[in-house]
């Protein structure tokens, strides 16, 4: 990725991604790739550190959305963490905090069982 970072591990069984730097549409084609699930994980959930991250635009938001209709698909949940001042307002305001999994630690992130979901997937608002 031209301005950003990313690397991707398995954490209890699902995928963690950490992103730093600026994500923009100079880094989307890498962060689409990036946000897939690694094939050492047992679970379909992939959780993502924005901690890291300066700036990201809409592109990012757009790729953001579209792993989330992945993971869902496959019957997880994307787990986003770590948010920063300006990304934290970016999804705000395209209204994601709502839909998306947003998590105040890793812990909470990477644990087994995602704390909004509890027993499954069926609580969760459908990404428009």
């Amino acid at each position: 990725m031209p301005n950003g970072t990313i690397a991707r591990s398995d954490v209890g069984g699902l995928t963690l991604v950490t992103l730093g730097g600026e994500l923009d549409l100079a880094a989307a084609a890498a962060l689409r790739r990036g946000l897939s699930s690694i094939p050492s994980a047992a679970l379909p959930d992939v959780a993502v550190d924005l901690s890291r991250v300066e700036f990201m635009d809409c592109a990012t938001v757009g790729i953001l959305i579209a792993t989330y209709k992945d993971v869902r698909a496959t019957g997880g949940c994307l787990r986003l963490f770590g948010w920063q001042r300006e990304p934290a307002r970016l999804m705000r305001l395209c209204h994601l905090d709502r839909v998306l999994c947003l998590h105040d630690c890793a812990s909470a992130a990477t644990a087994p069982v995602c704390s909004r979901h509890g027993a499954g997937l069926a609580e969760v608002p459908e990404a428009g």
